[in-house]
């Protein structure tokens, strides 16, 4: 079953239809409109429809019952993810997600949510009870990163540091301002706390100001610009118990973000805009950061008009046999020609890769873990396997460094 229809939900529901794993996909959302719509476009369909209101939790885990899920995969905003953790777990089906919450320090008091680290807390032991696995923030960053992470690391005998770069050279054409995927989501992390990992402690700076640093991406990106932002990954990775073994003191997750977005972002912080905490304002009570970003085009609606190229990948310093060496293990796409091939932004796309072939590794025995975590967790060589042919192409940069 997939939950929310939007962009990333429908990428995720044709992969799963590619797949001839699964007798059965369930479409569910509050508003089945893409749902029906992807139904009805796709030939020989095996889609059922179902309207469900994530949130809804006894709802959701009487469907999971109903239709015999196997699998649920989570494409909703990440607030939804307690309520379908829960039903998943009384109903006994595997869950993916795509997001946890944008980490937050223990005893740091944050409104609303919680981050990755409380749902494993609260989760991981019940389903490991049932046999079950859930695999949190597997969309591309964060989850192929950190699979890349997890990689590059079983194959060095010590690292020092693991950085997750996003880098992007789209043109938007036709829009005076315009972001490609949830500008709420943008906004909120690029004006959230950064915390990371720096000498083996989880630390924080001041947004858009901490641990800023140029890097030199694959052509045609080239050198860019990088900030510290707020992402699970960029703590989870600096504080998996195998990694900090191996000597990680260093982790981090760094966007390139052009001067524009930099001062958007810089004055809706300065007027108070980027939470979702209602205001009242003419006797209507409305979220600034919907506000803020109502009259912004829908990410969905951009596809033909971006072009460009999109490079995430994680750079992951250490040893082998005495040698330093350096892994740079990236996925990188024409904007232009992904929505093309799919129909689809290449940020859609590349964050609904990972979890629908998860879903298959998961039904065909691939995925053995069991329990609630991040996805270093998991053994990386069947997701490197497929990553490609699946259409998240892999590029592999590997540098060695000898005293002669």
């Amino acid at each position: 079953m997939v939950i929310g229809l939007g962009g990333v939900g429908s990428v995720v529901g044709r992969k799963l239809h590619d797949y001839e794993c699964f007798d059965r996909i369930i479409l569910a959302d509050i508003d089945p409109t893409f749902a029906l719509k992807l139904h009805s476009d796709t030939k020989r369909s095996r889609f059922e429809i179902l309207t469900l209101n994530a949130m809804e939790s006894a709802k959701v885990a009487a469907a999971i019952a109903e239709h015999k899920i196997t699998v649920t995969l989570n494409c909703c905003n990440c607030y939804t993810n307690y309520s379908i953790l829960e039903a998943c777990m009384r109903a006994g089906s595997h869950y993916i997600d795509m997001a946890a919450d944008i980490y937050s320090a223990p005893g740091v008091k944050k409104p609303g949510k919680n981050s990755f680290e409380a749902e494993i807390e609260k989760y991981n032991s019940p389903y490991l009870e049932k046999d079950l696995a859930g695999l949190l923030c597997l969309g591309c960053d964060p989850g192929a990163v950190n699979i890349f992470a997890r990689w590059a690391m079983d194959r060095l005998d010590t690292a020092t540091s693991i950085r997750v770069l996003d880098a992007d050279n789209a043109e938007v054409r036709g829009y005076r301002f315009a972001v490609l995927f949830s500008p709420e989501t943008l906004f909120e992390e690029l004006n959230a706390v950064p915390y990371f990992v720096k000498d083996g402690k989880v630390t924080s700076g001041r947004p858009l100001e901490t641990e800023i640093e140029w890097f030199r991406f694959p052509d045609p990106i080239g050198l860019q610009k990088t900030y510290a932002v707020a992402h699970e990954e960029g703590v989870s990775l600096g504080i998996h118990p195998a990694f900090v073994e191996k000597g990680v003191k260093y982790s981090v997750f760094k966007y390139s973000i052009s001067d524009k977005v930099y001062h958007v972002a810089k004055s809706i912080d300065l007027l108070n805009l980027d939470t979702w905490k209602k205001v009242k304002v003419d006797g209507v009570e409305v979220s600034p950061i919907r506000v803020a970003t109502a009259n912004l085009p829908k990410p969905a609606q951009l596809g033909a008009t971006v072009d460009g190229f999109s490079c995430v990948g994680t750079e992951v310093r250490g040893t082998k046999e005495r040698k330093r060496v350096e892994y740079f293990i990236y996925t990188m796409d024409s904007h232009r020609d992904t929505y093309e091939r799919w129909g689809f932004s290449l940020t859609v796309v590349q964050t609904g890769i990972p979890p629908a072939l998860a879903a298959k590794l998961l039904v065909t025995g691939k995925i053995k873990e069991r329990g609630v975590m991040m996805p270093e967790a998991l053994d990386p060589e069947p997701f490197m396997e497929n990553f490609s042919r699946e259409g998240l192409q892999i590029f592999v940069e590997k540098r060695e460094v000898e005293r002669m």
